[in-house]
């Protein structure tokens, strides 16, 4: 096997890793019939999030490499609440998390200095287009984060506000058009699965309050 085939082999792992946490949520939405979010969320979040964040340093995609890095954050964060409200002790969590981080980090750092470059050469400007289309949709899944952040720091538990599945739907479209455009097959059947998710807890939540105005 090649070394690209390994690569994006690497990414489409990260990739069904990330499906399972939507399915893992969508099941438990099916059960409940409105949109929820069970803790095996956040894990298979962070799992899928370094192991696509290795992908995009590999491969040297700024774009996604940009968006990772900020998503397993707010992942820790979520973690860190549900870890706090089960008695998890702030230094225990902090410390084996930093640990964990601190070593992947060089791990894939070092890896993607040796690794060689695979990715179509593009001309400046055009390049700039793609990565202005592409920012454009990780700015949205900053913004999703960002809102289910201050909802989770103002009520000191994990919460998953309805405008988090719309900011998804509108940063996923954007980053589908990328994913196309640059050829990125594992981003490109990531962003497709998503929206379908994405689609599916907005129209729990339209269901829900439907049924709360009736």
């Amino acid at each position: 096997m090649s070394f690209e085939s390994t690569v994006v082999s690497v990414g489409i792992i990260g990739q069904a890793v990330f499906f399972s946490r939507f399915l893992v949520q969508w099941l438990n939405s099916e059960k409940e019939k409105k949109s929820v979010i069970p803790v095996s969320f956040w894990y298979l979040s962070l799992a899928g999030s370094f192991i696509l964040l290795a992908y995009a340093v590999i491969v040297k995609d700024p774009v996604f490499i940009a968006g990772q890095s900020a998503g397993f954050i707010i992942y820790l964060r979520n973690l860190y609440f549900i870890a706090a409200e089960r008695g998890v002790k702030k230094s225990v969590f902090t410390y084996f998390s930093a640990s964990f981080v601190i070593i992947y980090l060089t791990a894939a750092s070092a890896l993607a200095w040796f690794a060689p470059s695979f990715r179509q050469e593009r001309e400046t400007a055009h390049l700039l287009m793609l990565y202005l289309l592409g920012l454009s949709g990780q700015f949205f899944f900053f913004l999703r984060f960002f809102v289910q952040w201050i909802c989770t720091e103002k009520l000191r538990r994990s919460v998953v506000p309805a405008a988090f599945w719309y900011f998804s739907l509108v940063g996923s479209v954007l980053l589908l058009a990328y994913s196309v455009l640059v050829d990125d097959i594992v981003f490109t059947v990531g962003q497709i699965v998503g929206i379908f998710i994405y689609l599916r807890n907005i129209y729990f939540i339209y269901k829900e309050r439907s049924s709360v105005i009736a």
